[in-house]
């Protein structure tokens, strides 16, 4: 799925939807190498080497589903992950409530009123998406409290600071469960001081909640081949 479908079906209203993705945007190109993602990452995220030149993930040349090397989605890099989810949580995970059936909207609408951060400025009212630059750096620049879930393999990401307009859209893979994910998200945000709605939008268990200005929404579902494939977007100052 690409930027803009993705970003479709994220539902974030017509302030977020790509008047350009593959016609004029700048994306990501083969053997991209970002040595400023490289040093801000670490080993905490995988990065799509068709993206970035990098070790990590791989979308699969048919069928639209992401794939992760074999030793990124064994027992061992599993059981890695979630422990440094615990440890990044602070210790323990808290699992979510049980999820509404409706409203996810209403979560990616919030998200878009926060990525226009000059309420009082003309700049505000104009498409934050329209002016994204693509690079998995912007993985990199997503607030402490609502990161990439660890070791999670990025394969796209797009953002905007200035102009009005405050916004990351990252979309990454990772080999634990929608359940995981979502109680990582879960903790993080509460923890952090953030509301927390829990939804299901067909095949998307979706979460988000707003802390002032600022707004996250999560979407995970579950891949055919296992993986758990992951939109974050996180919005405002």
């Amino acid at each position: 799925m690409n930027t803009q479908a993705r970003l479709a079906v994220l539902g974030i209203a017509g302030t977020l939807l790509l008047a350009g993705c593959g016609s004029g945007s700048k994306k990501p190109t083969a053997g991209e190498t970002d040595p400023a993602l490289s040093a801000a990452l670490g080993d905490q995220i995988m990065v799509d080497p068709d993206m970035s030149g990098e070790r990590g993930a791989a979308v699969a040349p048919s069928g639209g589903q992401i794939t992760i090397p074999p030793q990124d989605r064994s027992a061992d890099a599993i059981a890695a992950a979630k422990k440094q989810a615990v440890q990044m949580a602070g210790g323990a995970l808290q699992p979510a409530p049980a999820p509404a059936q409706d409203g996810a909207n209403a979560l990616a609408q919030s998200a878009a009123t926060a990525a226009q951060v000059a309420a009082n400025s003309k700049a505000a009212t104009a498409d934050c998406s329209a002016k994204v630059q693509y690079s998995n750096t912007w993985a990199a620049k997503l607030p402490a409290e609502i990161p990439v879930y660890p070791r999670g393999a990025v394969q796209e990401a797009a953002g905007i600071d200035g102009n009005g307009c405050a916004l990351r859209v990252v979309n990454f893979a990772t080999p634990v469960s929608v359940a995981d994910v979502i109680s990582f998200y879960y903790t993080k945000a509460a923890k952090a001081g953030y509301g927390a709605e829990y939804k299901l939008d067909g095949s998307d268990h979706v979460l988000g909640g707003r802390k002032g200005s600022k707004a996250y929404v999560v979407y995970a579902r579950k891949q055919d081949n296992g993986l758990t494939e992951v939109d974050l977007v996180a919005s405002g100052k």
